[in-house]
């Protein structure tokens, strides 16, 4: 999630525990330990797909966020003297807001390493909710907000607070109750058979969603909304490639980024050159991160490179995305079972 949203989250969870204790100072210390694990953003990497693909490593694993709570909770305890006499609700506090951050980030598209440095597997995956999602971050600003400007009432917003924490919270599982219908019609539908899902919200909502099916040479994508029996709309079904024969070698961050995926990568040509594509986020054919991994050389084959990504425009990939939402949802209002459908061979 967003870095404001995971400020607010350990907010409101730190306002809920430490709030009764030490009053509004909880709100500050909870946001501010949210925060850590994305510093990670900062290390310098000179490969735009390391930048991507190390970001929620090490930082967010569960294991390294258990071993740095005690010295975080004592550097805390010493920067803030009224937290000294709550220390085990402190510490509890701390490991909450800290495992918090990566469980939610777990629940978006990207997932989490969250037992780094342990190899278990891609990322920790379950899309439950987009990576902005103004509702889930409105709930808790409101509740963070209540409890700052009532501190000196009675009960101080504690009350208030710890509700639309738990209405934010139960906003989660909707999403995650929505991920598993909407796969479960995803799997139903014949043009999806025996094809790998990856099924995610799309932008700022949990009605409509975004699936994606994958096999050794096909994939299919297409939007399908929780509304009613709404089927699959906007389909695309297009070649999904393998590595080009003329690429014999690739990086390791090349591999990396197949790892990170799961699977759910294409290698492809843009103006001659190899290209390998993430097929996760955005739609097709203007998928979000793209990288530039070979140039033309001699005898059809490829030169490897240092991975460059290819930008599209924000502006014109957001404009697309609202279109394709406003559509979805007119198309499933109306119960109109013809798709606006994009081909592409």
């Amino acid at each position: 999630m967003d870095s404001v949203t995971q400020f607010l989250l350990g907010a409101s969870i730190s306002g809920a525990l430490l709030g009764p204790r030490i009053g509004a100072k909880s709100l500050l210390i909870g946001g501010l330990v949210a925060t850590l694990p994305d510093l990670d953003a900062f290390i310098p990497y000179d490969d735009p797909i390391d930048r991507m693909t190390h970001h929620r490593g090490f930082s967010h694993s569960l294991i390294v966020q258990t071993m740095v709570t005690p010295v975080i909770t004592l550097a805390v305890a010493k920067i803030v003297p009224a937290a000294r006499a709550h220390l085990k609700t402190l510490l509890a506090t701390i490991w909450l807001v800290l495992v918090t951050h990566s469980l939610l980030d777990a629940l978006t598209t990207y997932g989490t390493q969250l037992f780094w440095p342990l190899q278990v597997g891609p990322p920790v995956a379950f899309p439950a909710i987009f990576i902005i999602d103004p509702i889930y971050s409105l709930l808790l600003l409101a509740g963070v907000l209540t409890m700052l400007f009532a501190r000196r009432k009675p009960g101080g917003g504690l009350r208030a607070n710890r509700l639309l924490l738990g209405i934010a919270t139960l906003y989660l599982a909707l999403g995650a109750g929505g991920h598993l219908l909407i796969k479960e019609r995803a799997a139903a539908d014949s043009r999806l058979h025996g094809m790998r899902l990856h099924v995610q919200p799309a932008a700022f909502n949990l009605l409509i969603w975004q699936v994606t099916g994958i096999s050794e040479e096909r994939l299919v994508t297409g939007m399908m909304s929780l509304a009613g029996d709404c089927s699959l709309r906007h389909v695309v079904t297009a070649e999904r490639h393998a590595r080009p024969v003329g690429l014999t070698e690739v990086g390791p961050s090349v591999r990396r980024l197949e790892w990170f995926t799961d699977g759910f990568y294409s290698y492809g040509m843009t103006g001659g050159a190899a290209t390998i594509t993430d097929l996760r986020m955005g739609f097709y054919p203007d998928y979000a991160f793209t990288f530039k991994i070979g140039e033309t050389a001699a005898n059809g084959t490829y030169a490897a490179i240092a991975p460059e990504r290819l930008r599209r425009g924000y502006d014109e990939r957001a404009g697309e995305m609202v279109a394709l939402i406003r559509d979805m949802a007119l198309d499933c209002e109306a119960g109109s079972d013809v798709a606006s459908a994009r081909a592409a061979k």
